[in-house]
């Protein structure tokens, strides 16, 4: 772990410790007879009032998914002419196939019926949203598009099977979460090199993390991006920047190690004989 993550990890600490300290704070005032001042005096006034970090946190979500939903749209109108243009492949990566075709959409069906449930049947689980204020009706609003938005994703995924990662003699496409800008082609790479980023990790619930990571820069990123639609392109610049920090400037493109299971060492061979001396051994402490 370099510098710029320990800072980053810093900085995470100060939002994380007062938090903690505060449900400390409830917790103890709950176990040595605070309740009824707690819950009355300090959440009661809370509850009455309208919660703006909320509210920002929400509309943050929901921008962030308009623009993935757009982004999926987009995708679909031009997968056919994206693949023409890949070639024959060298390296072609699956997702697991039996948690693509079957665990994925049932786990989405599952959320599906249940948001239906409560939005549509009165009673269920006690809960009646008509009642709500107005945040957790924006968080109930959110997860019941993003349910039905990964039902048709994962349904598509399912009958489909595309691969997550394919390399050929002309670039490569790198689709992990069904976006992408297409094919990234070999002259386009000014550098990469390997990297381990902070990462929360699809496995990992202890909190941050480094994860191995391949990292490139492109000579010409607003062209690559250019296919992201404007709102994507915005979060992207976000997260490049984030990356770069890290990394000490490179990071255009993130490949995670993760996404390639055993056959990490081979995506990594691959791209290193492509680049030749564009690839970096040691980036920049």
């Amino acid at each position: 772990m370099n510098k710029r993550q320990l800072k980053i990890l810093t900085v995470l600490q100060w939002v994380f410790y007062p938090m903690a300290a505060v449900m400390l704070l409830a917790f103890l005032a709950d176990v040595f007879g605070g309740y009824r001042f707690w819950t009355e005096a300090v959440w009661g006034s809370v509850d009455r009032a309208i919660d703006p970090f909320a509210i920002i946190v929400l509309c943050i979500f929901f921008i962030v998914l308009v623009a993935l939903i757009w982004q999926f749209i987009l995708i679909e109108f031009s997968r056919a002419r994206q693949r023409r243009k890949t070639g024959k492949p060298l390296i072609a990566i699956y997702p697991p196939r039996f948690a693509t075709r079957f665990i994925l959409p049932l786990v989405a069906v599952f959320f599906v019926v249940g948001l239906n449930a409560i939005v549509l049947v009165p009673g269920t689980a006690d809960l009646r949203p008509a009642s709500w204020e107005v945040e957790p009706l924006m968080a109930l609003v959110f997860f019941y598009i993003v349910a039905h938005f990964l039902l048709v994703a994962f349904t598509l995924r399912a009958f489909r099977n595309l691969p997550v990662f394919v390399a050929t003699d002309e670039g490569f496409v790198y689709e992990p979460g069904d976006v992408s800008p297409g094919l990234i082609r070999w002259s386009d790479i000014s550098e990469g090199a390997e990297a381990a980023l902070l990462t929360s990790g699809s496995s990992n619930i202890g909190g941050p993390r480094t994860g191995l990571t391949i990292v490139l820069s492109l000579k010409d990123p607003d062209t690559i991006f250019s296919a992201y639609n404007p709102l994507l392109r915005g979060i992207n610049s976000f997260a490049t920047r984030v990356i770069k920090y890290q990394s000490g400037g490179v990071g255009d493109i993130i490949l995670a190690a993760e996404d390639f299971g055993p056959r990490y060492d081979e995506v990594r061979s691959l791209i290193r004989s492509k680049l030749g001396i564009r690839w970096t051994d040691q980036l920049p402490e």
